[in-house]
């Protein structure tokens, strides 16, 4: 079976043709305009002639296009619905430009929603029911249920880093207070510290891995801090910990999932806080979901590229059990 993937990110496309065992023959990125989806687009399918001629194939040998996406976007339309870093792409209909281009079955979900596709379906957990953790920018949810993605009745389904955790805690992008992503979420952290830190409230050596630039500081410059000892790194560290456990068990609590994989930063980090927030876990889920539940860093390379060939391999089955 041969899959194109698409992967449309703020700042990158990445396009890739794959099979359904998940692995990637050929694959090419490029940026993504912002504000301009059909210029942006019109290049995509010529990369994807281009891939298609490295792959030895033609367009009437794929069997299906997946396109992962940032949200909120809507699965049935295909199309982006708003995204505050693409502006230009609100309402443009993503799937329907891929399928009348290439005349070829296409199909999309959000990149969160397609990570975990890919977790399921390729991952060290492959088959189990599980919860992929977008770990970046932001925090997001891939949950899979008994081999379906769990997506909700408007693909909403799956945006857990807009729980609630602290009604006094800081003011989220979402316009909520005190969501799980503006406590954990790396550019959240990193502006909260930055702002004390030019404030003159704190003195601290996440400054000095910044190379005393402030507007340098980024999750990786406080890891390191905290690998270094250095007490308020440390402090904030431990909050981090707390509230990463908190909705860790939330999750635990509501999904029973086998597996929670996390990403990104829990792919270069974890060892300093998923041993931590486990043993914290206790205090917010019960045993019994505790001990069948592993928690550990994704495996996957190329998850974007992964995602989108997933979504693609999701789509189909769906389509042949219909």
């Amino acid at each position: 079976m041969n899959l194109l993937g698409i992967d449309i990110g703020g700042t990158k496309m990445a396009l890739s043709i794959g099979n359904e065992l998940g692995d990637i023959l050929v694959d090419q990125r490029f940026p993504t305009d912002p504000d301009n989806p059909q210029t942006t687009l019109d290049h995509a399918a010529g990369v994807v002639e281009d891939l298609l001629t490295r792959a030895g194939l033609t367009i009437d040998q794929i069997d299906a296009v997946g396109i992962s996406s940032p949200g909120p976007m809507c699965s049935k339309r295909r199309m982006i619905l708003e995204t505050p870093n693409m502006k230009g792409w609100a309402q443009f209909k993503v799937g329907d430009f891929f399928e009348e281009t290439f005349n070829r079955p296409t199909f999309m979900q959000n990149d969160a929603n397609g990570a975990g596709l890919a977790e399921y379906l390729f991952g060290a957990q492959k088959g189990k029911d599980l919860v992929y953790l977008t770990m970046s920018t932001g925090i997001g949810a891939g949950i899979v249920i008994n081999g379906e993605v769990l997506s909700g009745t408007n693909d909403l389904g799956g945006e857990v880093g807009h729980i609630t955790l602290d009604l006094n805690g800081p003011q989220c992008g979402c316009g909520k207070t005190g969501c799980w992503e503006a406590t954990c979420g790396g550019k959240n952290m990193a502006d909260q510290i930055r702002a004390e830190i030019v404030s003159g409230k704190v003195q601290t050596a996440i400054l000095d891995e910044a190379g005393g630039d402030p507007a340098k500081i980024s999750m990786k410059e406080i890891c390191a801090a905290v690998r270094a000892g250095d007490p308020y790194a440390c402090g904030r560290w431990d909050v981090f910990i707390e509230k990463m456990a908190h909705a860790v068990g939330m999750l635990i609590q509501t999904l029973n999932p086998q597996a929670i994989v996390m990403g990104t930063i829990a792919i270069y980090d974890g060892d300093l806080f998923i041993p931590q927030m486990i043993e914290r876990l206790p205090k917010y889920a019960w045993k019994g979901g505790m001990d069948v539940c592993t928690i550990e860093p994704s495996v996957l390379k190329n998850i974007g590229e992964l995602s989108a060939l997933a979504v693609a391999l999701d789509g189909i089955r769906k389509r042949e059990e219909s």
